[in-house]
C-alpha cells in the first residue's frame, strides 16, 4: 500500500468553508475537523451552525500544525521515529553509503545510517 500525502495547497485563502465542505476537499473525515477546532481552528461565528472557517484560517492552522512537529537537529543527531525526539547513534552502528545519485549539478548524495543508543531502532539521515 503507498503512502499518500495530504496536500493542503488546494485550499482558497479568501472562501469559506462549511465543515462537511472542508472534509470532502480534503478528504477527511468530519471528526477530523471537529478535533481542529477544538485544538484552536477558528471559526467564523460559534451562534450559526454549520460552522463556517476562513481558507486563510485553516491555512495558518495546518502550517503551524506542521512546525510543531519539525525537531531541530545538531551535528551528530539523528531523528528517531520510535522515540519521536533527537537522538544520537551508537558509535559503533554509525554507517556512511555514497549514492550516485547527483544533487544538483555539484552535489552526490551522502545516506548516513545508525541505530538509536536509547530504543535501537534503526534511522538514517
Amino acid at each position: 500500500m503507498k503512502n499518500k500525502k495530504r496536500k493542503f495547497n488546494i485550499i482558497k485563502a479568501r472562501h469559506s468553508y462549511s465543515t462537511k465542505e472542508l472534509a470532502e476537499t480534503l478528504n477527511l473525515h468530519a471528526g477530523t475537523v471537529y478535533l481542529w477546532i477544538k485544538q484552536g481552528l477558528k471559526i467564523i461565528e460559534t451562534s450559526s451552525k454549520p460552522y463556517l472557517i476562513l481558507g486563510e484560517e485553516i491555512k495558518q492552522f495546518l502550517k503551524e500544525k506542521k512546525q510543531k512537529r519539525k525537531h531541530q537537529l545538531s551535528v551528530g543527531e539523528f531523528f528517531c521515529p520510535k522515540c519521536h525526539k533527537a537522538r544520537k547513534s551508537l558509535p559503533n552502528k554509525i554507517s556512511v553509503e555514497y549514492t550516485n545519485r547527483k544533487l544538483g549539478k555539484v552535489y552526490k548524495q551522502v545516506i548516513i545510517k545508525g541505530v538509536c543508543e536509547v530504543c535501537g531502532q534503526k534511522f538514517f539521515r
